[in-house]
């Protein structure tokens, strides 16, 4: 195994360790002499570890005194964020955060897709809806799962602000699985449905107060299918501990 995946490792439980509120913020990390100790790996893994939270800025360098721990809003990397936010509140509370953001960014993005929407935009909405359609008909949860992501994605991207895309594509990347578990459930894939069909039929017609309330809907009845049958069991709960640094991870060159 080569020194990156090592370093990755490394990072990982570093990272866990101020999860867990071993390492607090501003709070210094040993030196490198005593993590290389610990973790029975080479000093150049150690730096190799602390650079990956450094590019995340998780944490900062001060020279000549050592690496300390950034607090979580400096962060840059929003799925360590939410990897915090569960640990501390729970699953559920981090996952209605998610939501809310989530409702705030996208019943925006319809608004202006109503207003900014091409054509061939519209050509694509109404495919994602009739694969969303034909999925309910054939009982296919990965393929509605499907449907509907990329039906998001298209009224993200037809919305004529670049920005919009790219602040949301992490937050549905980390709804994902919780929208997989609630598409089992024949109930939810019917009411997700309707509500895709009305976000169309506003979007087609122009109407941007009737889009971003449309969009609003579904999000609002969203949240409640995701905390009612996404969230919760052991797929859901804070990430297992991977260990402390006094578990050696594998490097022989000290």
């Amino acid at each position: 195994m080569g020194s990156e995946s090592l370093a990755d490792r490394l990072a990982d439980q570093l990272l866990d360790q101020v999860v867990r509120g071993e390492l607090a913020v501003d709070e210094a990390l040993p030196s490198e002499g005593e993590i290389a100790a610990q973790a029975g790996v080479s000093r150049l893994t150690v730096r190799e570890a602390v650079k990956v939270l450094r590019t995340k800025n998780i944490v900062r360098v001060k020279r000549g005194r050592g690496t300390y721990v950034n607090a979580p809003d400096q962060w840059t990397d929003l799925e360590l964020v939410l990897r915090l936010a569960g640990r501390r509140s729970g699953s559920s509370t981090a996952a209605l955060g998610l939501l809310e953001a989530q409702r705030i960014l996208e019943t925006g993005a319809a608004e202006l897709c109503a207003q900014r929407r091409s054509e061939a935009d519209l050509a694509l909405l109404g495919t994602h809806v009739a694969e969303m359609d034909k999925a309910v008909a054939e009982h296919d949860a990965a393929a509605f799962v499907r449907a509907e992501l990329a039906f998001h994605s298209t009224v993200l991207r037809s919305c004529g602000n670049v920005f919009v895309p790219a602040m949301c594509g992490p937050l549905e990347r980390m709804l994902l699985r919780l929208h997989t578990r609630a598409a089992h459930v024949v109930q939810v894939r019917r009411r997700t449905l309707r509500h895709h069909r009305r976000i169309l039929a506003e979007i087609t017609a122009g109407s941007p107060a009737a889009a971003r309330a449309a969009m609003n809907a579904h999000l609002e009845q969203t949240a409640e299918d995701l905390l009612r049958h996404g969230v919760g069991g052991a797929a859901d709960s804070a990430p297992a501990a991977r260990g402390t640094l006094r578990r050696p991870v594998g490097d022989s060159a000290r």
